[in-house]
């Protein structure tokens, strides 16, 4: 991402010409190194929904065979999150932004206590730095090396957004989301440039280019390249169900009105429908993949769908042609007092991972965990994973390296799951 770079240098230039009446907002620690890691962040997952596209795919092929449990560990804490893999295991957020780090094996490395106000989703910066925004208006860094965080920058505004998941830079920085700014703070944790939205981000940033797009409330998305304004590029016209992820350089792509699957074109500002529901509802976010190169072009979406009696996961490609329908969970139709049946109403969910096989990690809506293998056959783990609670336990899927996969509870526990081959 090297236009990263050219807009982060940018920003740089300005803030170093307006240094004299700015400096002592600037924090200056000589005992820090003055050496920066940049490059794009690295491990199988530092981001939410495993990257800046938000696509949901994981770089890494996902188990296979028979999946087995090789390790639980449970953490002291109240978790909404999934768990973030860095190049060195699994970063824990707790609700309060303490963080739990995780090796492979399942051995905790270090536990960061911060006791912040309730937290936003997280971050992995390029140099391993744990990024979140706090419900105060502040955003903390916290590094498994410290005891205390490594930075805590003021950036005031309204309350952060609980929704919009930061975006990590290849710049080393990272871009934050209050209810009415987005905000890009430097490694260091200094802020660089900021610029207002005109209404609350609903899904995580999403990084296009050298633009970052955040889409608002109502559905309408907005762009911004650090140093100018955000402006509207378009709309979904409903509100989004999780988020959206990037098919290509301009297509976004998401779940609307519940049983659309839609995209926006961000170089024209269209909305056009991908598929709809013939009946039940899709459950968004969608994760994509590119197709096979059996036939086709464009990004292959794969969502949970729910009606009255099943769940399922379905795959469809850019045309809206459904190439995969899988039954992962079924459920008993409630029955009202004059015969009707109860209205389907969308449950907590998790969106699934996908790898580029064409193979799919899901956690149905009952707290099931499994895998779906690229020919379509379903393994599902034998016992509950996460006891069930508000969001039936499971809170998110976080890929973990060759052939693995993390499925993060809400009461703070976090299971591998792997594969017999």
């Amino acid at each position: 991402m090297k236009a990263w770079r050219a807009a982060a240098l940018g920003v740089t230039g300005l803030a170093l010409a307006l240094s004299l009446r700015e400096a002592a907002a600037q924090r200056i620690d000589p005992r820090r190194t003055a050496t920066f890691v940049v490059g794009a962040p690295a491990g199988p997952a530092p981001m939410h929904r495993v990257d800046g596209r938000r696509s949901g795919l994981t770089r890494q092929p996902l188990p296979a065979g028979t999946l087995r449990v090789p390790w639980k560990k449970a953490t002291s804490f109240t978790v909404d999150q999934p768990a973030l893999a860095g190049p060195d295991g699994l970063a824990v957020v707790s609700t309060h932004g303490d963080v739990t780090f995780l090796d492979d094996a399942g051995e905790e490395r270090a536990t960061v206590r911060v006791a912040a106000a309730q937290v936003g989703p997280a971050t992995i910066t390029s140099d391993g730095t744990v990024v979140y925004a706090t419900g105060n208006g502040e955003v903390v860094g916290v590094r498994r090396t410290s005891t205390s965080p490594r930075f805590t920058t003021r950036i005031g505004g309204e309350r952060a957004s609980r929704t919009a998941a930061p975006l990590s830079l290849d710049d080393g920085g990272v871009v934050v989301a209050t209810a009415s700014e987005l905000v890009l703070l430097d490694a260091e944790g200094n802020v660089r440039a900021r610029s207002t939205i005109p209404e609350a981000p609903a899904s995580p940033l999403v990084a296009a280019g050298d633009r970052i797009v955040v889409v608002g409330a109502s559905g309408a998305v907005f762009a911004w390249s650090p140093g100018r304004e955000a402006v509207r590029v378009g709309s979904f016209g409903a509100p989004i169900d999780g988020g959206a992820a990037l098919a290509d350089a301009t297509t976004l792509v998401a779940v609307i009105e519940g049983n659309h699957l839609a995209e926006v074109d961000l170089a024209r500002g269209a909305r056009t429908t991908r598929a709809i529901a013939a009946q039940g509802l899709l459950l968004g976010p969608p994760s994509l993949r590119p197709r096979l190169a059996d036939g086709g072009g464009g990004a292959v979406a794969t969502v949970l769908a729910i009606t009255t009696t099943r769940g399922h996961i379905v795959t469809l490609d850019a045309s809206g042609q459904e190439l995969l329908r899988a039954p992962v969970t079924s459920y008993t139709a409630t029955v009202l007092p004059d015969g009707g049946v109860t209205p389907l109403v969308a449950p907590p969910h998790v969106p699934p991972l996908v790898d580029g096989r064409g193979a799919v990690a899901y956690a149905a809506t009952d707290g099931k965990v499994g895998v779906i293998g690229p020919e379509g056959a379903v393994e599902e783990i034998g016992e509950v994973l996460c006891p069930r609670g508000v969001r039936a336990g499971v809170v998110g899927l976080t890929p973990a390296g060759p052939g693995a996969f993390a499925v993060t509870c809400d009461g703070g526990t976090v299971v591998k799951v792997t594969g017999s081959r």
